[in-house]
């Protein structure tokens, strides 16, 4: 039965909670294991050198588009989610998302099913806090020499986060290659996918991971390996179909083992944040954790607080991320919150 919730209930819902003078945000960030695990242990690390009153709680879900699902109802404060997830995450046809919350407290399923109708963005963004890039792996020995070469190969993928499929198919889709990216590719974990490969399971490897991946880099030292680029007038025309992607390059000097220079993609991950969530705590969260890192050298702060704002897509910035990024001089787009119900059905749910 469909359940109508006001902002006020919402409010009510929202977990964040206090202990021993610490504010415990939830947080989802995918399976077990995942990257947005280990950066939210970092993250932790960071806000109690800086003596913080935040801390994160993560929160298992299934991907990233479980976490902005789950995140919209206000079941989570924050999300570590993929670009790619935000235009597809919130689409009308029903999907059962479940959390698992671990740790502190207590072992919490939480499943929520989107009921049909268009839902309302309930969430904003924090900051980019890292970007995946894309990495082309094929064996050493392989017959493959350029990426027109991969047609009907044998493919797998290696991610955190099962969203990373869509930018697989978009990439085969612009150059005309006809692989069923649902029945003739692997998904799996980065370390997987590469065992894959040297057993010759896979001819071919879609590896999202941070540059330099520490993952293909010891798997490089001990296995010969080659780093395709994607084509560069196709990889225009996707960067040009979508505004998530944008174009990086990897150095010869990035994986000595390998030594080729390769053009190919970066997909931004956010963390996003409740809009009920109060400013104060995005602003902390930015100051003393996102940002937190204590640099000397002015420029690079700059950098880096540039690369924090620049998401490329069309979510605004939560609005104590737009007056963070506003004191440090740098332009972001602020969240327009537009007061409104909530339309979902929590299927269940207990805290």
């Amino acid at each position: 039965m469909k359940k109508i919730l006001t902002l006020l209930l919402c409010a009510g819902i929202l977990t964040g909670c206090q202990d021993d003078g610490k504010k415990f945000l939830k947080i989802g960030v995918g399976a077990p294991g995942s990257g947005y695990e280990a950066y939210v242990a970092q993250l932790n690390d960071k806000l109690d050198k800086n003596q913080s009153f935040i801390r994160l709680k993560p929160v298992y879900t299934k991907n990233s588009g479980a976490s902005v699902r789950l995140l919209n109802h206000s079941l989570l404060d924050l999300s570590l989610v993929e670009v790619t997830a935000l235009d597809h995450a919130l689409k009308i046809e029903p999907e059962e998302s479940t959390a698992v919350s671990i740790g502190r407290f207590s072992n919490q399923k939480y499943n929520v099913l989107n009921d049909g109708d268009e839902i309302k963005e309930n969430f904003a963004t924090v900051a980019d806090v890292y970007d995946k890039t894309l990495h082309i792996v094929i064996s050493g020995d392989s017959s493959v020499d350029e990426f027109s070469d991969i047609y009907n190969s044998n493919l797998v993928i290696g991610s955190d986060d099962s969203y990373s499929k869509i930018i697989c198919e978009q990439i085969l889709r612009t150059n005309s290659i006809k692989n069923d990216i649902t029945s003739n590719t692997a998904f799996t974990t980065v370390e997987d996918a590469l065992e894959r490969l040297k057993d010759k399971k896979a001819d071919i490897a879609f590896i999202f991971d941070r540059v330099p991946s520490e993952k293909l880099k010891e798997f490089s030292t001990e296995n010969k390996v080659k780093l395709l680029s994607v084509p560069q007038a196709k990889l225009q025309e996707l960067i040009a179909g979508d505004c998530c992607y944008s174009q990086r390059k990897i150095s010869d000097d990035t994986y000595p083992d390998i030594g080729v220079n390769t053009q190919t993609l970066d997909m931004e991950v956010l963390m996003l944040a409740s809009i009920y969530l109060d400013d104060d705590t995005v602003k902390e969260l930015l100051e003393n954790g996102i940002m937190g890192n204590k640099i000397e050298n002015t420029n690079e702060y700059k950098k880096q607080l540039l690369h924090a704002g620049k998401s490329l897509h069309n979510i605004g910035f939560h609005d104590g991320a737009y007056e963070f990024f506003k004191e440090n001089g740098v332009d972001v787009k602020q969240t327009t919150v537009v007061e409104s119900i909530i339309k979902m059905n929590l299927i269940a749910g207990q805290d």
